[in-house]
């Protein structure tokens, strides 16, 4: 079965630094936690998509290497109504924690600092929302 690619969410929350292709020494390793901690934030903020929609990491090969985007695709084309109305209300978060979620990764010059994927789902929480917004 092919996969349509519906919509690029990109490589991260749009105000978070991510891991850069030539300059991250984990480069593949910390791409890849930070799309499934965004996969995750999108669930969280979102809930599930519903059937035909589903998640992908697309590879996009450059000059440099390879680099990976995370992407909304479906199964059949158009979509069934309930998932195209969970896709027109999409919340991308711009700041991990407008998910409710830590960092997955932090930077030191090249050097990546990676959370273990599960600590960084076990510390989702709205909470952390809420302190994030007080504050």
């Amino acid at each position: 079965m092919s996969r349509h690619r519906i919509f690029e969410l990109g490589a991260g929350p749009a105000d978070e630094p991510c891991a850069q292709l030539g300059s991250c020494s984990d480069f593949a390793a910390a791409k890849t936690l930070e799309l499934l901690a965004y996969k995750a934030a999108i669930i969280a903020l979102n809930g599930e998509p519903p059937l035909p929609l589903g998640f992908a990491l697309v590879a996009n090969v450059h000059d440099f290497g390879t680099y990976r985007t995370l992407w909304l695709v479906s199964g059949e084309l158009p979509l069934p109504e309930d998932a195209q109305a969970w896709f027109d209300d999409l919340v991308e978060p711009a700041t991990w924690i407008a998910a409710g979620f830590p960092q997955p990764v932090t930077y030191e010059g090249s050097r990546a600092v990676m959370r273990p994927f599960r600590n960084v789902v076990a510390a989702y929480g709205p909470a952390t929302v809420a302190a994030a917004d007080s504050g």
